[in-house]
């Protein structure tokens, strides 16, 4: 009958829908990504060097009247041919933009050959059938070393990476591309304007070494890394990274971290804190209002005193202090506001078991020989219990805004990714003079509609605990 009355509330429709929606991406996230996420993965900037850094979502497109490149990374970790002695691991990239890639990146790792140095080379086909040969040979592998047996292991622990904006030989072999098209370039103008993804994915309309000088070349681009050698040589994996201006569904940060990945990590985070918190600064509420409002006499007196005290104290400096000398760590947090988070409930538990305790049931408990802890047990816990429910309810989403408040301040854990803490970064990391909108809106976003979903079950609750409010 209850959760009837509660799911015909507005309020109570609206706040179940929101929290069972958190509550199933909480529990994929928790299926899907690992414990250490944080460590292994979003505070190790060395993971996300090849994902482009500060663009928006892919989804912009649709709201500005030009097409941004999309970020394009593709691992082969078979060749994709092979005859005889050479092989090929062939990339197929679609090239949709009225704007330019903003480079190319090659990388491959555990190149094995058993005798000489093998020759790697890179080239792409464009759309217009033109093939362009970037590189006949990487110069960059170490030769075998002195008393070193075959097979020969290079580039296991790092990748080789070749930024081909940056390698003298691709820089030689664009310019003069350049040139056949009818541009005039020498190969100083195209690395330091880095008009080489200009070259490789434009066509010509004016003869100046300049950006201006190429329109998009629309298709598909075929880039083809190949390998010559003994027929035993082999790479373990192969790269290549098509740097663009867009990418997922919530864009990057500055260090090009994956944001709609730190934004549902930080999903399980604040319900966990927020649960934890409130769960346990309202046990320890409702035991001392219990024991405080029916046993009364000094013991009232000295916890009463303490909750007004502790509930009066000027919370946000305290939690920072306390942070800052324990350590910027969850469960420091957690306890924390646990500490700061008791004194109200204390204070409202008391005063209803002040009028359960003058009540005829407790007075026949007491005349019938029954003692303090039984009666407590029996004849105030249960009358106490749902509205207790419903604080620790209320209380969740003020849980998890300190935790966002300390992790905006700075305070929050570092190995872990929270809403507030992509907020604090964002901040401080010059957001808002970018204008990277979808950096700061999608966790301010959360944390509110958190707080509101929680804020709405309150309500709805709050009638059916409290017969007043009911009648009303």
């Amino acid at each position: 009958m209850m959760f009837k009355e509660f799911i015909r509330s507005p309020a109570g429709l609206a706040g179940t829908l929101i929290l069972l929606v958190f509550s199933l991406v909480s529990v994929y996230v928790i299926i899907s990504f690992p414990l250490d996420y944080g460590t292994r993965y979003w505070s190790n900037p060395k993971y996300w060097e090849d994902y482009p850094k500060l663009v928006p979502p892919e989804w912009f497109n649709y709201f500005v009247p030009y097409k941004l490149p999309r970020h394009y990374v593709n691992d082969l970790d078979k060749p994709s041919e092979e005859v005889e002695n050479i092989k090929k691991w062939v990339f197929i990239y679609n090239f949709d933009a009225d704007k330019f890639p903003t480079g190319i990146i090659l990388k491959y790792v555990n190149l094995t050959f058993y005798r000489d140095i093998p020759i790697i080379s890179l080239k792409v086909k464009r759309p217009d059938g033109v093939e362009i040969v970037l590189m006949d040979y990487d110069g960059g592998i170490p030769p075998p070393r002195s008393g070193e047996q075959p097979p020969y292991v290079r580039f296991v622990e790092s990748p080789r990476t070749i930024v081909l904006g940056a390698e003298p030989q691709v820089i030689r072999k664009v310019t003069a591309f350049a040139n056949t098209l009818g541009v005039n370039c020498t190969t100083s103008d195209v690395r330091d304007a880095g008009l080489l993804p200009y070259i490789i994915f434009g066509r010509a309309v004016s003869n100046k070494c300049v950006a201006e000088s190429f329109k998009p070349l629309r298709g598909i681009y075929v880039f083809e890394v190949e390998l010559v050698g003994d027929k035993r040589d082999n790479i373990g994996l192969v790269r290549l990274v098509i740097q663009g201006a867009v990418y997922g569904a919530m864009g990057t940060d500055y260090l090009g971290r994956d944001l709609a990945q730190g934004l549902l990590f930080g999903f399980p985070v604040a319900l966990f804190i927020g649960g934890v918190v409130a769960m346990l600064a309202t046990l320890i509420g409702v035991t001392l209002g219990i024991v405080s409002g029916y046993i009364g006499g000094r013991v009232d007196e000295a916890v009463q005193r303490f909750a007004d005290v502790m509930n009066n104290l000027p919370t946000l400096p305290l939690l920072i202090l306390f942070v800052f000398v324990l350590g910027r760590s969850l469960f420091n947090i957690i306890f924390v506001l646990v500490l700061f988070g008791w004194a109200g409930v204390t204070i409202i538990v008391r005063s209803m078991v002040l009028s359960i305790k003058s009540s005829q049931f407790v007075e026949a408990a007491k005349l019938a020989g029954a003692g303090r802890l039984w009666i407590m047990r029996k004849h105030i816990l249960p009358p106490v219990l749902p509205y207790s429910f419903a604080l620790i309810i209320f209380n969740i989403p003020g849980a998890i805004l300190s935790e966002a408040g300390l992790s905006f301040l700075g305070l929050g854990d570092p190995s872990i990714p929270t809403w507030g803490q992509i907020l604090q970064q964002a901040f401080d990391n010059g957001a808002l003079q970018n204008f990277a909108w979808w950096w700061i809106l999608p966790p301010g976003f959360l944390i509110v509609l958190t707080a509101v979903g929680f804020v709405l079950v309150f309500f709805a609750l709050e009638p059916l605990v409290n017969p007043r409010l009911k009648r009303q």
